[in-house]
């Protein structure tokens, strides 16, 4: 097999495991989906570890703390979601930090404007289910500064420069907020499998769009 085939090969890998950890959790297999919800950030980690020549440490990082988010919520007691919350903060941090450079005087403006109606979602999505956040709450409202600012980045890049790479990064942002309000929503207010799917579709595609971004942003200063 060709170096240039394993990219191709990992990410239809990767959403056939999106796949079928959506299927068996649709009909309650759990454990046959702990093996594929456990292995979709690894696939994602390997497939951008090949296919980047910079292979940034901040976006490797970022999927890393992710996997630990998960694990810790997989655990499911009041501790490890209080960590899980933290390591997902930090994984948007991380986010913040590759697409900062996107940030200039020219659009600085715009973007604290397009920031806000991400920002205002996302404090009504928290507010909905803040009787479950407990000391998790303020850790929450950072987490929705960084997406927010993600948002309203992915925004104004796309409309000023409607570029392949910027139309990746809106999608993610969209699919970000999507997955956590599905996420509340499923946790904290009520059980469906539906919307459970709803968060595990976002989830994939959201992380999937953004490794596409940051392929693209680098094929691009080449």
């Amino acid at each position: 097999m060709k170096h240039k085939d394993i990219p191709k090969l990992l990410i239809i890998l990767y959403f056939i495991n999106l796949f079928l950890y959506s299927f068996f959790s649709f009909i309650n297999k759990e454990e046959i989906t702990e093996i594929f919800w456990f292995v979709r950030i690894p696939i994602l980690f390997i497939l951008y570890f090949i296919s980047s020549k910079k292979r940034k440490i901040v976006y490797l990082s970022g999927l890393l703390l992710y996997q630990l988010a998960s694990v810790f919520y997989y655990v499911g007691t009041a501790d490890a979601f209080l960590y899980a919350t933290v390591s997902s903060m930090l994984f948007k941090f991380c986010l913040v930090l590759l697409i900062l450079d996107l940030v200039s005087k020219s659009n600085y403006k715009a973007i604290c404007v397009a920031f806000i109606p991400f920002f205002v979602i996302y404090l009504y999505i928290i507010e909905f289910v803040v009787n479950s956040l407990g000391d998790s709450y303020y850790i929450w409202i950072v987490n929705a500064l960084f997406t927010s600012f993600i948002g309203g980045v992915a925004i104004i890049n796309y409309v000023n420069d409607p570029k392949e790479r910027n139309y990746w990064l809106l999608i993610s942002s969209i699919l970000f907020i999507v997955q956590i309000g599905a996420f509340f929503i499923n946790k904290f207010y009520i059980k469906n499998e539906g919307i459970y799917q709803m968060v595990i579709l976002a989830y994939g595609i959201s992380h999937y769009t953004f490794y596409k971004f940051m392929i693209l942003k680098e094929q691009e200063k080449e």
